[in-house]
């Protein structure tokens, strides 16, 4: 089966980018581009993961974290924040379940989706 993931960052380009390269290796991947289209999106169809941005207009990517984590029926949802902000513990004190920096690690992307996705 394949895994579906939601992308959400409020650039166009790097949402572009992630949907291309996750594809390349065989997941659906829909994309939001703001906290409040990403919370829409799972009401509509939970994914079995969620690659989030920080720094969005509106609801941040902290908050858009903390709301999912305080719902019980998403408990099975993963959420890797891919980011080029430096604060790790606030992303993980949000309830990620990993961090990447878009800087440093899109290229390693697929290999973390794999990994987060095999967590149990």
């Amino acid at each position: 089966m394949t895994s579906k993931i939601l992308v959400v960052d409020d650039s166009k380009l790097v949402t572009d980018i992630v949907k291309l390269r996750l594809e390349m290796y065989g997941y659906a991947v829909r994309l939001a581009h703001s906290g409040e289209e990403a919370l829409e999106r799972i009401a509509e169809e939970v994914p079995d993961l969620m690659v989030l941005d920080v720094n969005m207009p509106g609801i941040d990517g902290y908050e858009v974290c903390r709301r999912l984590r305080d719902n019980p029926l998403l408990d099975d949802l993963r959420i890797i924040m891919l980011t080029s902000s430096d604060d790790k513990s606030a992303a993980f004190e949000a309830g990620v379940d990993d961090y990447l920096n878009k800087d440093i690690d899109l290229l390693n992307l697929p290999n973390r989706v794999k990994l987060v996705l095999e967590m149990e």
